[in-house]
């Protein structure tokens, strides 16, 4: 009998532990699986799962934080990051809401849409554009509270791997689910419903480049579905080398890859890019000697898979200049630097700059710029690069698939970086979400980082958190914590 109970303790006590790790991998199946335009409909585009979820988890961080649950104690980096960030959100919202908010007359663009046609009144415009701000600040709740319960909540490596499995296979899930659409046309996307949410939007259109069709899966845009996965790529990547010699273990990371390159977009193409530029600068000799030789037999099957694919994205960049959404793009500085003006130190509140009264911008720091002002705009650039150093930082670990995990985190949190240039990723709940959650990752893996070499008190350094051949799983020893976040064994 004593031993049953002292079981069930020990099993709540794991489930405690883990709570974090559940709470991301909740959110990372609710955000990539279930179609951001499925709602709550009093709730509009703010309800969708992710979002509750990740509110949710907010509520819970600050709970357990002022409770003193948090093993997390001080401030770290990506705390007074989030901090600042938070501050200038909330102050671009009460701006935005105190002075209200205008549309100087060049601000519109010309297009073939029906609503452009529509004079709207004063009183509906500022009535769209609260509401906006109040979406805008939930969505930015979501966002922040995953930041911090993963930064702050996942307690070893081991957890931490096996974010990046679930990660890596529900991103080749979506991935799948694209590759069909994109090889037979059917939007199996389209087909998802859940109980109690409504469709905003259509799920899983599909357009067309060329002679191919792009696919969104259970994204909003191709763009995002390609973004996102470019995204995942370097994790993928990751637990493909460290598995290399098991079944399957190519399988997620070909999927991700060839996804990505079937979204037939340049801001996924750019993001895979530097993605993989960070992870070849990172690797040693050997590595990149292989990857070398590797990158042309990877484009040859390909090319011979899907006939067209590959030329068809080499011509996207040969006649970049040439093309009508390179130079719209451009078009858009003065313009916006015009309307920026207005409120150029704090904003006028984030998810204000609506297409339909202003125009479309595809280009997520601009956007920025008009929406949280200057402040916002550094504070999102600071955000950004602490992500990435906590990635690199990371690689001061002892064991060489921690190393490697800092790494590849990094390169993750820079390709999404590069695609904010060329795409409003922020006003895409997939694309938003996912380079938050890399970027509480890369916050984790630091702190984990720092505790390899730190022993508890009264304890002899332990020895590196898990070996470089261990697979996370249910036959893996379980992780005993006895002394905090430093006291981590595998």
């Amino acid at each position: 009998m004593l031993a049953g109970v002292l079981g069930h303790l020990t099993t709540r006590a794991r489930g405690v532990a883990n709570a974090p790790l559940i709470v991301a991998v909740g959110y990372v199946v609710l955000l990539l699986c279930v179609p951001s335009q499925l709602v709550l409909g009093p709730l509009g585009a703010a309800g969708s799962p992710a979002s509750l979820w990740g509110m949710a988890a907010l509520v819970w961080w600050c709970a357990s934080t002022l409770g003193g649950q948090n093993a997390t104690r001080g401030l770290t980096a990506v705390r007074v990051a989030v901090l600042a960030l938070v501050c200038c959100v909330l102050a671009a919202y009460a701006n935005g809401n105190a002075r209200g908010w205008y549309a100087p007359l060049t601000v519109r663009q010309e297009t073939d849409e029906l609503w452009t046609l529509a004079p709207q009144t004063l009183s509906h415009v500022a009535g769209m554009m609260i509401s906006a701000g109040d979406r805008g600040v939930l969505a930015f709740a979501a966002w922040i509270g995953i930041v911090l319960v993963v930064a702050d909540g996942i307690r070893s490596w081991c957890d931490l791997e096996r974010l990046v499995t679930w990660l890596t296979w529900v991103g080749a899930v979506i991935a799948a689910v694209g590759l069909l659409q994109f090889i037979t046309g059917h939007n199996l996307a389209g087909s998802i419903s859940v109980p109690g949410l409504v469709a905003n939007s259509e799920i899983g259109g599909t357009q067309t480049r060329s002679i191919f069709n792009r696919v969104s899966a259970t994204a909003v845009h191709p763009i995002e579905f390609g973004v996102v996965l470019a995204c995942i790529f370097p994790l993928a990547l990751h637990r493909t080398i460290h598995q290399w010699g098991r079944r399957g273990a190519a399988l997620p990371g070909v999927l991700i890859l060839v996804g990505a390159c079937v979204s037939i977009s340049r801001s996924a193409v750019l993001a895979l890019l530097v993605a993989m530029l960070v992870l070849f600068l990172g690797w040693p000799a050997r590595w990149r000697v292989r990857a070398l030789l590797l990158a042309p037999v990877a484009v040859v099957a390909l090319r011979v898979a899907i006939p067209g694919l590959v030329g068809t994205i080499v011509s996207m960049f040969r006649n970049l200049f040439d093309d009508p959404s390179v130079t719209g793009r451009t078009t858009d500085y003065d313009v916006v630097l015009d309307l920026y003006a207005d409120h150029w130190l704090i904003g006028r509140g984030l998810f204000t700059f609506i297409p339909r009264y202003y125009r479309i911008l595809d280009n997520q720091y601009l956007m920025l710029l008009v929406e949280i002002g200057i402040l916002g705009l550094l504070a999102v650039l600071v955000f950004l690069a602490v992500a990435f150093l906590n990635g690199i930082g990371a690689r001061r670990a002892r064991d060489p698939r921690a190393r490697h995990l800092g790494l590849a985190l990094a390169a993750s949190v820079a390709g999404g970086a590069v695609g904010m240039f060329t795409f409003d990723a922020w006003g895409f709940p997939m694309a938003a979400g996912i380079g938050f959650l890399v970027a509480g990752m890369a916050g984790a893996a630091r702190r984990l980082a720092r505790a390899d070499g730190v022993p508890p008190v009264g304890r002899t350094p332990v020895p590196a958190p898990y070996r470089a051949s261990d697979e996370p799983s249910d036959q893996t020893p379980h992780v005993v914590q006895t002394g905090g976040p430093a006291d981590v064994r595998g």
